[in-house]
Formats: structure tokens, C-alpha cells, sequence
């Protein structure tokens, strides 16, 4: 009994070459048939497999004006909306060497775009706030105050921000007390007055003396600190 035959048969070769000019290639369609009926695997037929691609070449090109674009940039912005650019110039292609000329050139085809838009992500939300207020008060405790706002994309206000990390939008201000003129001649001379203040040292002359300006603004502030003051041990 005869094995059955497996040869390759092989289609037309396709009739336009892949350039429209200067040098391209042509393809075919390559199987393996067995007893001229059946297709099998292409690693199945006998003999070298003929070739699926042949070169050719539609002649020389002759002055053909076509658009070149160059690779998109980076996105102008990080997150949000931003802008992608490309450079675009007007190429004569004369038998395979590129020349760069005027676009006026290219103009009775169709201009490829230069920009687009562009986003790689959402910039999300936090919170901005503006500069403080002038203070209320130059002495006393008074109040400065300043705007608080969610935004989204930096610009349009949204309702997503935690609201565990909001910033304060009000806070006190000159908290020092507001005192009547003092005597030039009262001075602090300590180098750390508000010590002797916060100690309670006032009540003795000595430190009166050295801490005049500092113990006589406390003692106007908390009159009642100054009597009956003695130093517990």
C-alpha cells in the first residue's frame, strides 16, 4: 500500500507591490496539500517550503511632497487637563532622499494636527487657603481670619476633602496685654524677664528693679499676683 503524497502548492503572487514606489515586496499564499486534497501542518510536507515574500520595485520616486510628524511630547500637566505638541513639516521625497521645505508646499493636503489634549490623571482634592487677615486688635486677644476651600484640579470646588484635615480658618492674635505708657526710665535689664514674671519674682525689689517694664505690665494685667505673694519651699 503507497504513502500518500504531501507537496506544497503555492498561490499567485500578489499582483501590487507593497511601495508605490522605490523598492517594496509582494507576497503569496504557501500550504501543504496531501494527495492535492487535504491541508495539513506546514512542518508535515516534504522538500525546502517555498518562499512567502519576494522582493520588487515600483520605480524611482519622483518628487512627492508628504507630511512628516514627529513623536507627541509630554503632557503639559502632571494631573488634570493639559496639552501634548508635535513638530509637522513639509517633506520632499525625491527617489528615496527626504528633503524639509516650505509647508505652502504641502498645502493641497490635509495638515496633520500639531496639539491635542491631554490627561494622565485626576489631581485629586485637598484644601487651599488664602493669606491671613490684618489682625483685629493690636493688643488683648484679637482675631485674624482666612479662606478655607476644597478643590479639585485646583480650580473647581469640591465636597471630597477629609474633613479630619481641614485648616483652621479663624486664630487669635496679639494676645499681649494692652498696657498704659510706662516711664522710660523703666526698662527690663534681665535678659529673661518673663521668667521672673512666670516665678512670681516681682513682689521683691530686686527683680522689680531689673524686669521694671515686664513686672510692671503684670502687675497691671493680674493686680491681685502681687499680694499676699510668698515663695513656697
Amino acid at each position: 500500500m503507497g504513502l500518500c503524497a504531501r507537496s506544497w502548492f503555492t498561490s499567485i503572487w500578489s499582483q501590487r507591490c507593497s511601495a508605490e514606489c522605490g523598492r517594496g515586496s509582494r507576497t503569496r499564499s504557501v500550504v501543504c496539500l496531501m494527495d492535492h486534497v487535504t491541508n495539513l501542518p506546514l512542518d508535515n510536507c516534504e522538500g525546502e517550503r517555498p518562499p512567502e515574500v519576494t522582493s520588487c520595485d515600483s520605480g524611482p520616486c519622483q518628487n512627492r511632497l508628504e507630511w512628516y510628524t514627529g513623536p507627541w511630547s509630554q503632557c503639559s500637566a502632571e494631573c488634570g487637563n493639559g496639552t501634548q505638541t508635535r513638530s509637522v513639516a513639509c517633506i520632499l521625497n525625491s527617489d528615496g532622499q527626504m528633503e524639509v521645505v516650505d509647508q505652502l508646499k504641502c498645502s493641497s493636503l490635509s495638515k496633520p494636527i500639531t496639539s491635542q489634549p491631554c490627561r494622565l490623571k485626576p489631581c485629586g482634592v485637598q484644601w487651599y487657603v488664602t493669606e491671613w487677615s490684618a489682625c483685629s486688635r493690636t493688643c488683648n486677644a484679637g482675631f485674624r481670619v482666612r479662606e478655607v476651600r476644597c478643590l479639585a484640579d485646583n480650580i473647581v470646588p469640591s465636597d471630597r476633602c477629609d474633613p479630619s484635615f481641614i485648616l483652621e480658618s479663624r486664630e487669635e492674635c496679639n494676645k499681649q496685654p494692652c498696657v498704659a505708657e510706662i516711664d522710660p526710665l523703666c526698662s527690663d535689664k534681665y535678659h529673661n524677664c518673663m521668667v521672673v514674671v512666670q516665678a512670681r519674682l516681682c513682689v521683691y525689689s530686686y527683680y522689680r528693679s531689673v524686669c521694671c517694664a515686664s513686672c510692671s505690665r503684670a502687675q497691671e494685667t493680674h493686680p491681685n499676683s502681687f499680694q499676699n505673694n510668698h515663695i513656697r519651699r
